[in-house]
């Protein structure tokens, strides 16, 4: 059996499973930045790798900004379950999150000014 989605259905159903997994997070264990958030951490970069996985399956580019921050996420959550990282506090998840978008919008912004020479 083959199931046919888009790669909007795909960013639509990432985008609900992140948000699950943020609330759900902070519901059960009451703080993200506990020390399990590890685990949280691995759980989004899962669901930004393998949706923009999908995406490759249907045809479609990979999200730029998904893979960026999901590899960035892996990174920290790698970091947090061998105990590099003693905790995972709002800075660091804010530059863990912040900093891949900031050097896809630059590298983009770059690659558009090239393109117009």
């Amino acid at each position: 059996m083959s199931l046919r989605v888009s790669a909007k259905t795909i960013e639509q159903a990432a985008l609900a499973a992140l948000a699950t997994l943020a609330i759900s997070y902070a519901l059960i264990v009451g703080d993200a930045s506990s020390p399990s958030a590890g685990w949280a951490w691995l759980g989004v970069a899962a669901i930004l790798l393998v949706a923009n996985a999908a995406r490759l399956n249907v045809g479609a580019r990979p999200s730029e900004r998904g893979v960026a921050v999901g590899v960035a996420a892996l990174a920290l959550a790698l970091l947090r379950l061998t105990g590099i990282v003693a905790e995972v506090t709002l800075p660091i998840a804010a530059v863990t999150v912040l900093a891949p978008l900031l050097v896809v919008w630059i590298s983009r912004r770059r690659s558009a000014h090239r393109r117009q020479s």
